[in-house]
C-alpha cells in the first residue's frame, strides 16, 4: 500500500452538473453525506466535498472532514473560491469548473441524468498532494465519483418512476371512469380531480357555449375555496380571455407564465384569481374547440415543463373524447325516444284515420246510400204513377251518387292521391296547393323549377307527404298570412323548401319532440333521412319557420315502388 506524506492532507473535490428541475430531498442528500465521510474515513482524503451546479439556480453542497469542524483556516479557502464563482452569473455554461483551482490531478465522468437529455458531467479533482498520490488516489476517487452518481442517478429515476407510476394510475381511472359512467359531469369533475392531484396543482374545465363562444365554468378542484369557486362561477356568459382565445385558435396548449401573463390574462381575471404558472389545453372534437382544461400553480412553485404540458393535452384530448361518446350516447337515446313517439304517432295517426274514414262512410256515404236505396224501392211501375215523377227522381238520385262519388275521391285522394301515381309529383304537388287555396283559404305561393319527369315513387311519396306535414304545420300552429312553396328537380336531386311568416318556434325544442307539432318536424327530418337526404329546419318564435328538404336522386331509379 502507497503510504502518503503525513504533511500532506488530501483534498477530494467532485462538481456534478444536474439539470435545473432537480431538487435534493433528505434521503439522497443523507446518502450524499455519508458517502462523503466514508471517502474521509476509510480512504486517504483528508477532506471531500461535492457540489451541484444547477443552471440558473445557487448550487448546492456538501463537505465532510477528519476534523470536528470545519474552519476557513482549515483550507476551505479553495471552497470557499469555488463556490463564489459558481454563484456567479453565466457561470453554469463553463465546461471545467475545477480548472480555476489548479487540481494536481483532475478527470471527469459521464452522468445521465434524464431520458432525452445531454449527458451531464462529473468532475472529479484532488487537491493538496504530490503527484504519485494523487494518480494512486484518483482511481478511489473514480470510484467513488461512479458511486454518487448512481446515487443521484437513481434519485431523480426514483422520482421519474414514480411520476410515471402515478401517471399511469390515473390514465387507468379515467378509462375507468369513461368506461363506467355516461354522466359527463362526473367525466369532467373525476378528470379534473385526477389531474389536480397529479400535478400537484388546480384544475378546472370551460366549456364553450356554441351559439356565442362565451365560457361556461363547469368544473373547479383543489384548492378553490368558497370565495373563489363563486369567482370562477361569475365567469359564465364572458367571453374568453386573451390565453383562451389563442388555444382556441391554434388549438394547441397555451403556457402562461409571470413573464408573459399581462399579454394573456385581463386585469380582472389578474386580479381575482392572483394565478403564477398556468396551462391551458383545448378540448377538440372534431377538429372543433369545445371546451378548455386549465391546470395552475401559484408563484412561489416552479412552472410546468414541456413533458407535463403534453400530458395535460393528452388528458384533455381523452376528455374530448369522454364527451363526444356521452354525447353520441344522449343523441342515441333521444333518437330511441323519437322513434318511440313517432311510432306512436303514426299508430295513433292510423286509428284516427281509420275513425275518421268510418264516420266519413258512415254518416256521409253510406246515409246516401241507404237513402237512394229506399228511394228506388218507391219506384215501381203502376198506371196511376206519373213517368215524369219518375224521371225527376231518377235525376235527383243521379245528382246525389255525383256527390257520394266525389267524397269517395276526396277520401281515396286523402288517403293516397291517384294523380302522384299517374302523372307524379309536380301535378300532385300543384293539385294539392291549388285544394288548399280555395278549401282552407291559405294563401300558398307555389314556385317549381325543373321538368316534369318522373322519379322514383318512393321519393315522390317521401317529398309529398313532408308537403303534407309542413303546411299541415302551417295550419294549425304557425297562423301564418304568408307560405311559399318551392319545388326543384334537378337530375342530381331534389329540393324541398317550405317557408312560413307565422308564429315560429325554438329549434332546439325539437330533439325533445315533447308536442305533436314538434312531433311533425321531427318526422320531416326522419322521412327526409330514410332516403339519406337532409334537412334543416330555420325557426325563431315570432320569426317564422323554414324547412329545407334535400334528397338525392342517384340511389333510387325511377319507377322504384314506394310506401
Amino acid at each position: 500500500m502507497h503510504n502518503s506524506s503525513t504533511s500532506l492532507k488530501p483534498e477530494l473535490i467532485l462538481v456534478c452538473q444536474v439539470s435545473p428541475t432537480f431538487n435534493t430531498n433528505k434521503q439522497l442528500e443523507s446518502s450524499l453525506r455519508r458517502t462523503l465521510q466514508t471517502s474521509v474515513d476509510s480512504f486517504e482524503f483528508w477532506r471531500a466535498g461535492l457540489v451541484m451546479v444547477r443552471k440558473g439556480r445557487d448550487p448546492v453542497w456538501w463537505y465532510a472532514t477528519k476534523e470536528s469542524h470545519i474552519s476557513k483556516k482549515a483550507g476551505t479557502d479553495r471552497w470557499l473560491q469555488l463556490c463564489d464563482h459558481l454563484s456567479k452569473t453565466g457561470r453554469e455554461n463553463e465546461k471545467q469548473f475545477l480548472e480555476l483551482l489548479n487540481p494536481v490531478i483532475s478527470t471527469t465522468l459521464p452522468v445521465i441524468l434524464k431520458a432525452g437529455e445531454p449527458v451531464g458531467t462529473m468532475e472529479i479533482g484532488i487537491f493538496d498532494t504530490d503527484m504519485q498520490s494523487a494518480q494512486y488516489m484518483l482511481v478511489k476517487a473514480v470510484s467513488l465519483g461512479r458511486h454518487m452518481a448512481d446515487i443521484i442517478q437513481e434519485s431523480l429515476f426514483q422520482r421519474q418512476k414514480d411520476f410515471h407510476l402515478r401517471r399511469m394510475a390515473v390514465w387507468l381511472e379515467m378509462v375507468n371512469t369513461i368506461s363506467s359512467t355516461l354522466d359527463i359531469m362526473q367525466v369532467l369533475h373525476v378528470v379534473a380531480q385526477l389531474t389536480a392531484d397529479l400535478f400537484s396543482a388546480k384544475s378546472c374545465i370551460y366549456l364553450l357555449d356554441d351559439e356565442n363562444q362565451t365560457l361556461v365554468p363547469s368544473v373547479a378542484v383543489g384548492s378553490y375555496d368558497p370565495a373563489l369557486k363563486k369567482k370562477f362561477k361569475a365567469l359564465r356568459g364572458t367571453k374568453p380571455f386573451p390565453a383562451i382565445t389563442r388555444a382556441i385558435k391554434t388549438r394547441q396548449p397555451v403556457i402562461v407564465t409571470p413573464n408573459n401573463k399581462h399579454r394573456l390574462l385581463t386585469p380582472d381575471i389578474i386580479n381575482n384569481f392572483n394565478y403564477g404558472w398556468i396551462v391551458l389545453a383545448p378540448i377538440l372534437s372534431k377538429e372543433k374547440t369545445i371546451g378548455i382544461m386549465q391546470v395552475d400553480r401559484p408563484l412561489e412553485t416552479k412552472g410546468f415543463d414541456h413533458e407535463e404540458t403534453e400530458i395535460i393535452f393528452a388528458i384533455a384530448r381523452a376528455t374530448a373524447i369522454a364527451m363526444e361518446n356521452a354525447r353520441l350516447i344522449e343523441m342515441l337515446g333521444q333518437k330511441e325516444q323519437l322513434l318511440h313517439q313517432l311510432v306512436n304517432k303514426i299508430i295513433t295517426a292510423q286509428e284516427d284515420e281509420r275513425k275518421r274514414l268510418a264516420a266519413d262512410l258512415h254518416d256521409g256515404i253510406i246515409q246516401s246510400l241507404i237513402a237512394i236505396w229506399y228511394r228506388l224501392q218507391r219506384i215501381t211501375p203502376a198506371t196511376e204513377t206519373n213517368p215524369q215523377k219518375w224521371y225527376n227522381e231518377i235525376e235527383d238520385l243521379t245528382n246525389v251518387l255525383s256527390e257520394q262519388i266525389q267524397d269517395i275521391r276526396r277520401i281515396l285522394i286523402d288517403l293516397r292521391p291517384m294523380i302522384l301515381d299517374n302523372y307524379g309529383l309536380i301535378p300532385a304537388v300543384e293539385s294539392y296547393v291549388h285544394n288548399l287555396q280555395e278549401k282552407q283559404n291559405l294563401p300558398v305561393e307555389l314556385v317549381i323549377y325543373g321538368k316534369d319527369s318522373r322519379i322514383a315513387s318512393k321519393i315522390e311519396v317521401t317529398l309529398f307527404r313532408i308537403l303534407q306535414e309542413g303546411l299541415t304545420n302551417v295550419m294549425k300552429h304557425a297562423n301564418a298570412t304568408q307560405v311559399k312553396v318551392q319545388l326543384t328537380i334537378s337530375e342530381e336531386d331534389v329540393i324541398l323548401i317550405i317557408e312560413d311568416n307565422g308564429a315560429g318556434l325554438d329549434t332546439s325544442l325539437l330533439s325533445l319532440s315533447q308536442s305533436q307539432n314538434r312531433l311533425g318536424l321531427a318526422s320531416i327530418q326522419e322521412r327526409a333521412l330514410l332516403l339519406a337526404g337532409i334537412c334543416q329546419i330555420e325557426s325563431r318564435p315570432g320569426e317564422g319557420t323554414r324547412i329545407f328538404v334535400r334528397i338525392p336522386l342517384g340511389l333510387y331509379e325511377p319507377g322504384m315502388a314506394g310506401a
